[in-house]
């Protein structure tokens, strides 16, 4: 019993915990170790759950996805129950060590004498939390130097710290400053210029950031000799007549090389009380597989967002070859094969790993056992939209139930996450079915079983063997598959005397008037793009000075003849006549051009490509080639919430919309937008959307597998039942889309009316969350 409790460590927030002190017993079950330390004497009781979610606490919610460095609320005790002067909010998964029931070190602490890639990594950690922590108010946090902890190579937070304003990378970049002095020598050198970048404006977003620490990073991973170990195993289990799990390599054998496209393991779970999930998880794999074989994974080609963009298309082949086997044999409703999807690559320095539905992944370092992959299903979905904590969702009765796996429906409403990890040290992905992971079997056994392998006392496949007994033994309900891959990660010698790294410093002017795809190619690299060494850069963009005082010149006579002209039409009425009947004679009254007898309308220059949009800008809605607005194929429908399915209203065409917020995810950008104006021809019918705590469309789980996948409505072309009774948003409404959706319906960016509907306006301080 006294094991089951040091599992449930738990940190204090709010007022009613200052008034207590060690040894006192909260609320009959929390016991107080030290300041604002404690643990839950009753962890099989389920916490004391609010009735209404407080702003406080939604951060923690919204950032579920990053439940590695996100500590999450595990309960209320409330003032009334447990007689202090305040509520207290507890939170789970937090940086305690629990062998000295003490807080993990700063990571300002530990700072100092850690390896180069080490430190490159922590810096990497932060900046891709960066943008999610402004879009919550919460990225304060990441200018606290004693909430941001350190377990091995993870950052972790103590706590979510809300804005008073919002921060800018600026503030990150002086905070950085101060770690400078004790920088690896490899790296000092890059982050000395990279501060200075942040700190003068040039880095101007998390994305930013992290490509430039993403080229250091591949830089330091050049003096790490790689090596991966992968074992694969699957069993029907002690319950099931067949096995409708897959994996790759194929089960019982094991893998030994270098990393890349070889280097990889996959796992699929067939969609139980469904005929065919069987087929569905071999269809998967062939297709991954042969996506993975196209890929050219050599150093020299290493692009991790390109990369992790094919990784993304791939699963969504692997579902578009089942879907079309689906609809090829007329399958509806439940007759269709589906199947979960986790797939770990080790490419370079990096491991990457693609996930759809309820097999998970988890990361094994000698510090610690992490679930990195978020099971699709309703319980996660009403925490990540912060409808509920966590332990409470899970109550629900569809609280299992998939709201995506491969096979169901179109790939046009599939999201697959995609994630990657730079490696500096040796560590262990343990990719498995449900079949081991469910009753937290893996969280029990991880220490005994898995940890071992990195101290070489047991190798990959005998601790393989081990896992599925224990799936068996313990659990025994599901067929059982496991993949482990090994990733072993060591310095050479010759790069312990590595003088220094360092990246060009980025150049990104305040205001670019250059068209980077006009320039030739070796001025586009931004390594040589301004660099004050570069003579053949400068003399190009300088150019056009040669023509100065010609131009100027014929400028100069242009206005001259046009002042004429004016004077003459104003001054000279017979000239003004004249130029009023010329007029229209070419144009006619209504803005036509005469040909002939037949008038045409004029044409409208064709706008420039919208290559990306920023928080701030506008946007305008394409109509469709004969200009009819509200045409069904010309819309966005924006999503509740970043990385959601759930449709919340569609926007027609015509109108404009602000983008108020943008965030980089494993899945690619996404775009807060604000519907500023829709047209008059659309809006006297556009209901104003219901609200979306809404599951009545989430099928009950199947009777034979736990969880269900929740099926789209029957039909020969299969769609997802959330779009059903789309209502169009008015002004003023929110949403959210990916960014590349966004990009093919945007006709221009516009200048806003400041008569439009929603009153948009371009305001940095105002709140992006505020309808």
């Amino acid at each position: 019993m006294q094991n089951s409790v040091a599992k449930h460590y738990l940190w204090a927030l709010g007022e009613g915990i200052k008034g207590c002190k060690p040894g006192d017993l909260i609320a009959g079950r929390y016991l107080v170790k030290r300041d604002r330390l404690l643990v839950d004497t009753q962890p099989e009781q389920l916490p004391e759950q609010p009735e209404e979610i407080p702003s406080v606490v939604t951060p923690y919610l919204r950032l579920f996805t990053y439940q590695l460095h996100v500590p999450q609320v595990y309960g209320l005790v409330s003032s009334q129950r447990s007689k202090l002067s305040g509520d207290i909010w507890l939170l789970e998964n937090v940086p305690i060590l629990k062998v000295t029931e003490s807080l993990m070190p700063e990571l300002a602490d530990s700072w100092k004498g850690a390896a180069a890639m080490r430190q490159l990594n922590w810096l990497w950690q932060i900046a891709q939390l960066w943008q999610p922590c402004i879009a919550q108010g919460v990225a304060s946090t990441l200018l606290t130097p004693e909430l941001l902890r350190v377990e091995g190579q993870l950052v972790r937070f103590l706590e979510l710290q809300p804005d008073r304003k919002p921060p800018n990378l600026s503030q990150l970049g002086k905070l950085w400053q101060q770690w400078l002095e004790d920088a690896h020598p490899a790296i000092a050198n890059f982050l000395r210029q990279l501060c200075q970048q942040m700190v003068a404006g040039q880095v101007r977003n998390g994305e930013q950031l992290m490509g430039q620490l993403d080229k250091a990073l591949a830089k330091c991973g050049r003096f790490y000799d790689r090596h991966v170990e992968i074992a694969t195993g699957t069993d029907v289990g002690r319950a099931r007549a067949h096995n409708e799990d897959a994996c790759y390599p194929p089960s019982g054998t094991v893998f030994s090389g270098k990393p890349g496209s070889s280097a990889c393991a996959i796992v699929c779970d067939g969609i139980g009380g469904q005929d065919g999930g069987e087929i569905a998880s071999e269809e998967a794999i062939a297709v991954l597989r042969e996506k993975l074989e196209q890929m050219p994974l050599h150093q020299a080609n290493w692009d991790p967002l390109s990369l992790t963009s094919k990784l993304q298309r791939a699963a969504c082949a692997a579902n578009d070859k089942i879907a079309g086997r689906n609809d090829s044999e007329h399958r509806q409703g439940r007759q269709r094969m589906g199947t979960t999807l986790v797939m770990a690559l080790a490419h370079i320095h990096e491991l990457y790993v693609a996930h759809v539905g309820d097999s998970r992944a988890y990361w094994i370092t000698r510090t610690g056992c992490y679930q990195v992959t978020l099971d699709d299903d309703v319980a996660c979905r009403e925490v990540r939209l912060g409808y509920s904590l966590y332990r409470d969702a899970l109550e629900q009765v569809a609280a299992g139930a998939l709201i995506q796996a491969l096979g169901i429906s179109s790939s046009n409403t599939l999201h697959p996450t995609v994630q990657r990890f730079p490696v500096d040290e040796d560590c262990v992905l343990l990719l498995c079915s449900d079949g081991l992971s469910d009753k937290d079997r893996v969280e029990e056994c991880w220490e005994a079983e898995i940890l071992p392998i990195l101290d070489g006392s047991i190798n990959v496949a005998k601790a393989r063997d081990r896992l599925i007994e224990i799936a068996n033994t313990r659990n025994g309900h599901d067929n059982v598959t496991v993949a482990l891959i090994h990733c072993q990660a060591h310095l050479r010698d010759e790069g312990n005397t590595l003088t220094e790294l360092s990246v060009a410093p980025l150049d990104t002017p305040p205001e670019p008037i250059i068209d980077t795809d006009e320039l030739p190619t070796d001025l586009t690299d931004p390594t040589t793009l301004g660099d004050g060494n570069n003579s053949q850069a400068k003399t190009q963009l300088l150019q056009p000075e040669k023509s100065k005082s010609s131009f100027s010149l014929l400028l100069k006579i242009v206005f001259l003849l046009g002042l004429g002209g004016v004077f003459a039409y104003f001054f000279i009425p017979p000239v003004g006549r004249a130029i009023d009947t010329a007029g229209e004679s070419i144009f006619g009254k209504g803005g036509l051009i005469n040909v002939g007898s037949t008038p045409q309308k004029i044409v409208e220059s064709v706008p420039p490509p919208v290559k990306s949009l920023e928080t701030g800008s506008f946007i305008e809605i394409k109509s469709s080639a004969g200009g009819e607005l509200g045409k069904e194929g010309d819309r966005l429908d924006l999503r509740v919430a970043m990385g959601e399915l759930t449709v919340k209203g569609t926007v027609p065409a015509g109108s404009v919309l602000q983008v108020t917020n943008k965030q980089l995810t494993p899945q690619g950008n996404w775009l807060e937008l604000k519907v500023c104006s829709i047209p008059e021809i659309v809006r006297a019918n556009s209901p104003k959307p219901n609200s979306n705590k809404d599951f009545s469309t989430v099928s009950k789980p199947a009777v034979n597998r736990s969880p269900a996948v929740a099926t789209p409505s029957p039909s020969p072309t299969v769609k997802p039942t959330v779009e059903v009774g789309i209502a169009k948003l008015p002004a003023g409404e929110i949403g959210w889309i990916q960014e590349q959706a966004a990009l093919s319906k945007v006709v221009s960016n516009p200048t806003p009316n400041p008569n439009q509907q929603g009153k948009c306006v371009v305001n940095s301080d105002s709140n992006p969350n505020a309808n």
